[in-house]
């Protein structure tokens, strides 16, 4: 049996696709369990909502947010150990409120999971991302967008959410050690930087909150929110079927009309890793949360 666990705060204030996430998890685990912060919207309520529809029970946990925890995202990775040290089996996996998977891969996460669970070889299990940029036809293919990443853990095996709740590491001797990890080919679609631009950078003044301390109201705007980066491509798959009220409310418009991305010396950079890549399947300076990688094929 496999726990599913997450954390939410603000979630319809600050456009979190959090119902559609959990919602895709829930066919794989036996239970999803969810750290609710201090909420000033309706997500508690939207939640509680939830229940009746999923086939597994949903178990919600009020877990005010630290205000001193304001730097470097450390409460991410607090709010995230709190919802893990309720859950109830070995397996357990993870999923943020802006993260979903795609109902073509259950297929693929079942037999990955199936296979994780009895491989004592690894400690943990990552998955390949998909980063969604400005809308939902646009997605980042770069060297400073991570490819993969830990998704699954196993309880026994002393992993807790790390940093800013990106990955997993064991803590050990005072140190956070990186674990053995295997590669399912199924994918988390990421969709954190898709928001109408207000909501965008009323989000990302949330986050950097987090991240810098203080109150940053009015760092971000919705005229700058959305730069036109390097590594932007126009997406070819198709969208989880959960998602498509949400796009169909989203409406169409170009984020990136009149911006042009910055040809400096960064730019050169990551455009001569992405044609490495292209060739060797390496990535020059990767910065990954395990220390191994088995490939599930």
């Amino acid at each position: 049996m496999r726990s599913g666990f997450s954390l939410i705060r603000n979630g319809e204030k600050l456009g979190y696709p959090y119902l559609e996430a959990l919602r895709s998890l829930a066919p794989l685990v036996d239970e999803l369990v969810v750290a609710v912060g201090d909420c000033e919207d309706n997500t508690r309520e939207k939640l509680e909502a939830l229940r009746p529809e999923l086939p597994c029970p949903l178990i919600l946990f009020d877990s005010p947010w630290d205000p001193e925890s304001r730097k470097g995202g450390f409460e991410l990775a607090r709010q995230t150990n709190l919802a893990l040290e309720r859950c109830r089996h070995e397996v357990c996996v993870y999923i943020q409120a802006d993260e979903v998977l795609h109902e073509e891969d259950l297929p693929v996460f079942r037999r990955d999971l199936e296979r994780f669970e009895t491989d004592e070889s690894v400690d943990a299990l990552a998955f390949r991302w998909v980063h969604f940029y400005g809308d939902f036809d646009t997605v980042v293919v770069s060297r400073k967008w991570y490819r993969r990443e830990i998704r699954a853990i196993k309880r026994s095996r002393g992993l807790k959410s790390y940093g800013d709740a990106q990955g997993f590491r064991i803590y050990e001797n005072g140190n956070w050690l990186r674990p053995r990890a295997a590669l399912s080919q199924a994918r988390y679609l990421h969709y954190g930087w898709v928001r109408p631009p207000q909501v965008m950078a009323a989000k990302s003044e949330a986050l950097d909150r987090l991240w810098h301390g203080g109150a940053r109201d009015g760092s971000h705007s919705a005229a700058t929110v959305y730069p036109r980066i390097f590594g932007m491509v126009p997406y070819e798959g198709t969208h989880p079927k959960i998602m498509q009220t949400r796009i169909q409310r989203h409406g169409s418009f170009d984020p990136f009309e009149g911006k042009d991305v910055q040809k400096n010396l960064k730019y050169w950079r990551l455009l001569a890793d992405l044609q490495l890549e292209k060739l060797t399947g390496w990535r020059p300076g990767e910065w990954t949360n395990y220390r191994s990688l088995k490939i599930y094929k």
